[in-house]
């Protein structure tokens, strides 16, 4: 087997370089999992490395078993005698075999977090301490915290025995340690520091493992605390075959002056523990301590920024640093634009401009005009004249158009039908990438950002975190907090957020918001990243108040811009200055960066700049940082990105995207593999299609060709979930929905199931609750406090309590009008019940209670969705119905909440991905499957008789098409039941524009006859045909017919259905019941 084979240069070289130490420093999606697999087994099969002398340690037990699969696969059963796991697990290995040697059983037990609480409570009793100032879980976060960094309780004692607090908690913390011993237990972190003593302490256990462990890998290794680096440089000292993985850093030069307490001081003079100036917010400053330097060997750019005030500082491109745009009058920028559903643009615009009569940076005008999403200031020109020669220049150079985006309201010679044809001709999305290297430009730094918003088909939500810019709290009041506010729209990102802990208050127009305040740097980072881990659509802007009046943007060295304004140390005060100039210098030597914990940032050269090491949860980025100090002679390497469609995959999407109004054949190119076809599956119906997705998932599992994580599944609106949530809940297929929730977790399906449960059992109080002002009646929650009381003392439900209303104080006549309403609505809902089939009389519900009518009065994305969600839980009820004929609504219920339950496991990683394809922009899978292609569907209804919608349509089957890496699987119905509706279906357009030379089918006939339609139904079933009389062509209304489960019963209504016809008939017992006559096992008598 060839390793080296899909690797590129530089993931290559990294497999190669196996003596020595080596670094590798990887940005996400690089492909450093394939690396350090391909390079294990490259040692096994090729170098004859025995696999007992290789350890592989990750953070997780996830990219652990990861790991371990992606090598079995490469050297099979040898993986057996490989070392792989985290690091606790090798510790807790290496405890099992000799923690003997420093007095403890082999047979130690690990605690747990309750168990340590147990503990820990037990520590507090015995020592008579208040419960209110030594909380648990505080006091454990403590230790944990003391055992990382290897300190002694004994010596945190001597350190703070003056603090009655602190030496109390070094106390507890030594009481805690000698019950542990007691019960010959371990905690989590004693794994690796009791591993760390034992090799510390007996030189023939370290000599054993150093032998053993030749050659050790180390993942994310800028993540690693004290303890665990100690582990690593201990075992790795005899061979120093050490390979770590790692990101890249950020640095000012050598010679730079910092602010410190003594003066202005070089970094390269600076010493740990020295004392230096930080902003604390607001034009205060205050004194930082450095917890960590960093030093480096650099060659390439660096940047050079002059102010106004003469200040000058010289640092690596990639440094953040605080800038703020100004509206500057005399000034041009040629910028580059970039909108999500046309790609990037060159233009040039004024430095200044005016909105509602304010004067502002010309920039977020022109943002504004387009409606574009983010732009970079690429040049800052003195005259027009040189600002149209670089806007030509970098376009034609990088070949990214300069045209506006749309022709509304501009005296444009091309149309908007042409502006659309240019952006799709030109890939400005690839185009871009090299004008970002060459220019120094970072994606994730914008110059200026839209603002957020939820209209149409555009939902952006932001997060505005600014440090430094709230109540003084910090250090004995010293610094300012730092303000965290979400504000955005929409019931089921809310409930996620109420769910996830998150205080959440109501705002205007159907608003609600997040707002909070965090003291540390670091825990207000963590906060937001917690947020933005709950929907795909936010993104973060971070700033800071570091002037008296003024917020600051974190922006790159490289994007500053001349008439920028930037943070500077005047007179003990950090005021506002001026960037008079930039250029890019070519640099070789050494590159610095301290670490300040709780300001992030420092002064060096009398100008504000953030510090690019943290250290979050214990962990020490100065082990990555001084990764080359400790082991001399070290090779540096940095993966590229390198992942890319087969052939196959572009050529079709290529192939329909070129159906876009005769669009410029400019295909997308790569130069991997042919790949496998395309696979496109007729299906019979929906639940035959998300059947036929379930077992090819199951086949390339079983195969061990994927994983679960490997798998996406993308349909063209939320509603579609759901056939394949039950499916793989009955398979018991992990998955997870992307940008949404699962079907029966939304709120919408909620609420209605609710309203179900209350008319089967109107004593039950919670579902009562729930729904009782859903939608909106006036209903508030005094009026149903006041309900509840009164309930509560005379032992009845709230139903039953709401049916004699009168008897309950202090309502007002209002209140008792909307409550007898609602009880009215619910009484004639338990006698529909009885009476009305399944499916009519749920859509009854959905549509009666006035739920529908406020959702399309809202008139947005959001409650679009959620309309569609209320619709499909429509189609729940017809699938029960053709299962169970003589199901009830209890029995419903009771299935229902079976998937409910079902559908209660947590999301995990390793599950197979399912998401609508607008959530799918950016991403990449392996394996997808593109279900629904059907007219109507995909593209989507409104769209076929708009040209420009239809056209929207193709590009985003095209973006669907582009997220398959190596298998696309394409699917659609022949009849499908969606929104409580079923019809027959005709394949999307868009399959007619695949070449079938890229394409496998199952669909040999190309067309089914509606005979074939009703055959393959019983088959399907495996129904054997009624043994009724076939005289369903004498059917008309008032008939009277016998079904084969039902009786008898009497036709009310005939409908046409396409190529069939629908029956009502009307059975003495079960109600009305919709029969498709077709396949109806009915007679006429």
């Amino acid at each position: 087997m060839n390793f080296l084979e899909g690797l590129n240069d530089k993931q290559r070289e990294a497999v190669l370089h196996t003596e020595g130490p080596l670094l590798i420093l990887a940005g996400a999606g690089s492909g450093k999992t394939r690396v350090l697999t391909h390079k294990i087994a490259y040692m096994i099969e090729e170098k004859g490395v025995f696999p007992g002398n290789i350890l592989a340690i990750t953070f997780t037990n996830k990219a652990a078993n990861e790991m371990k699969e992606r090598v079995r696969s490469l050297v099979g059963d040898k993986i057996d005698d490989i070392w792989i796991g985290t690091f606790h697990s090798i510790c807790a290995r290496i405890l099992r075999r000799d923690i003997d040697k420093i007095g403890y059983n082999r047979s130690f037990v690990i605690y747990d977090t309750d168990d340590q609480k147990t503990v820990i409570k037990e520590c507090i009793k015995e020592k008579n301490l208040n419960t209110e100032t030594f909380k648990e879980k505080s006091i454990l976060s403590t230790i944990s915290s003391l055992k990382d960094t290897m300190v002694k309780p004994d010596s945190y004692i001597n350190e703070n025995y003056g603090d009655y607090y602190k030496r109390n908690i070094g106390e507890l913390y030594a009481l805690y340690e000698e019950k542990l011993k007691k019960n010959n237990a371990l905690d989590f972190d004693d794994l690796i520091l009791k591993a760390v003593e034992l090799l510390s302490k007996k030189p023939e256990i370290l000599e054993y493992y150093q032998k053993k462990f030749r050659y050790i890998y180390v993942d994310e290794y800028q993540d690693t605390n004290g303890t665990q680096y100690e582990l690593v440089h201990l075992l790795s000292q005899r061979y120093k075959n050490l390979c770590v993985v790692g990101d890249d850093d950020q640095c000012v030069v050598e010679g730079s002056k910092i602010a410190t307490v003594n003066g202005d001081i070089s970094v390269e003079e600076l010493k740990e523990c020295n004392k230096i100036y930080s902003a604390a917010g607001k034009g205060e400053i205050l004194e930082g301590t450095i917890e960590k330097i960093m030093k480096k060997r650099y060659e390439g750019p660096v940047i050079k920024i002059k102010t106004k005030s003469g200040k000058i500082i010289k640092t690596t491109p990639n440094h953040i640093m605080f800038g703020k745009l100004n509206p500057e009058p005399g000034v041009y920028y040629v910028y580059l634009m970039y909108r999500l559903d046309k790609g990037y643009r060159i233009g040039m615009t004024q430095g200044v401009r005016s909105r509602d009569k304010e004067i502002v940076n010309g920039l977020m005008v022109r943002l504004n005009q387009e409606h574009g999403d983010k732009a970079w200031i690429i040049r800052t020109c003195k005259s027009k004249q040189e600002a149209v020669f670089y806007e030509q220049l970098f376009s034609l150079k990088y070949q990214i158009p300069t045209c506006c985006y749309h022709a509304v309201g501009r005296n444009l010679t091309m149309d908007q039908k042409h502006i659309d044809r240019l952006f799709e001709g030109i890939d400005t999305r690839n185009n871009v990438v090299k004008l970002m290297d060459d220019l120094l430009l970072f994606e994730e730094y914008p110059h200026h950002r839209a603002n957020a918003i939820i209209r149409g088909q555009s939902i952006r939500r932001i997060v505005n975190l600014s440090f430094f810019s709230g109540k003084k709290s910090g250090i004995e009041s010293g610094w300012y907090s730092h303000k965290i506010c979400f504000n955005t729209s929409g019931e089921n990102l809310k409930e996620r957020f109420i769910d996830s802990g998150f205080p959440t208050r109501n705002g205007n127009r159907e608003t609600w918001r997040v707002e909070t305040e965090r003291v540390g740097y670091d825990e207000a980072v963590d906060y937001v990243k917690k947020i933005e881990a709950l929907d795909a659509n936010i993104e973060v802007v971070k700033r800071a108040r570091l002037t008296e009046d003024n917020y600051f943007n974190y922006i790159p060295a490289s994007h500053i811009r001349p008439n920028m304004s930037i943070p500077v140390y005047e007179n003990g005060k950090i005021v506002e200055d001026i960037v008079s100039e930039t250029s890019v210098e070519e640099y070789s030597g050494f590159v610095y960066d301290i670490s300040v914990p709780n300001f992030r940032q420092y002064v060096c050269e009398d100008i504000v700049v953030h510090n690019s090491i943290y250290g979050w949860r214990g962990a020490d980025i100065g082990n990555i940082l001084n990764f080359e100090r400790d082991f001399p002679n070290t090779k540096i390497i940095k993966l590229e990105q390198n992942y890319r469609s087969t052939k196959n995959i572009l050529n079709v999407a290529n192939s329909v995207i070129r159906n876009n109004n005769e669009r410029k054949d400019k295909a997308l190119w790569t130069t991997n593999k042919e790949g496998n076809p395309i696979g496109i599956n007729m299906t019979f119906d929906e639940r035959e299609e998300s059947s036929l997705v379930a077992e090819k998932i199951m086949e390339l599992t079983d195969e061990g060709k994927c994983r679960y994580r490997d798998f996406a599944i993308l349909y063209r609106t939320n509603a579609q979930s759901r056939n394949f949530e039950e499916v793989f809940m009955r398979r018991n297929i992990p998955y997870r929905i992307v940008g949404g929730l699962k079907f029966y977790d939304r709120k919408e399906v909620k609420d209605i199931i609710a309203y179900l449960r209350l008319i089967q059992n109107p004593l039950d109080d919670v579902s009562l609750k729930r729904i009782i002002n859903v939608p909106k009646r006036g209903i508030g929650n005094v009026t149903l406090e006041k309900v509840a009381k009164h309930a509560q003392g005379k032992g009845e439900s709230l139903y039953s309590t709401l049916l004699d209303i009168e008897d309950v104080q202090g309502l007002s006549q209002r209140a008792m009008n909307n409550l007898k309403k609602f009880t009215d609505m619910i009484n004639k809902y338990i006698a529909m019940s009885q009476v009305m089939g399944l499916k009519d009389f749920i859509e009854e519900v959905v549509y009666g209670t006035g739920y529908i009518k406020e959702l399309e009065e809202e008139n947005s994305v959001e409650s679009t969705s959620r309309i569609e969600n209320l619709k499909e839980f429509i189609s729940v009820a017809v699938d029960f119905e053709m299962q169970n004929v003589d199901g009830n609504l209890e029995d419903f219920l009771a299935n229902v909440s079976l998937l409910s339950d079902t559908d209660k496991t947590a999301d995990v990683n390793e599950a197979v991905t399912m998401m609508t394809v607008h959530s799918a922009k950016g991403l990449e899978f392996p394996v997808v499957f593109l279900v629904g292609m059907e007219e109507g569907l995909f593209p989507i209804a409104r769209a076929i008789d708009s040209e420009s919608e239809l056209e929207e349509e193709r590009r985003l089957c095209y973006v669907a098409i582009t997220r398959a890496e190596e298998q696309l699987f394409i699917s659609y119905a022949n009849m499908r039941t969606i929104y409580g509706s079923t019809t027959y279906s005709v394949p999307s357009r868009f399959l007619k524009e695949i070449p079938l030379e890229y394409v496998e089918t199952n669909d040999k006939n190309k067309e089914m006859t509606k005979k074939d339609v009703i055959v393959k139904e019983f088959t399907r079933r495996d129904t054997k045909a009624p043994d009724l009389k076939d005289n369903k062509d004498e059917v008309k209304v008032g008939s009277k017919v016998r079904h084969k489960l039902w009786g008898v019963g009497t036709v009310v209504q005939l409908k046409d259905k396409g190529m069939d016809t629908e029956v009502v008939v009307a059975f003495e017992d079960k109600g009305l019941k919709k029969l498709l006559l077709s396949i109806a096992p009915i007679e006429v008598i």
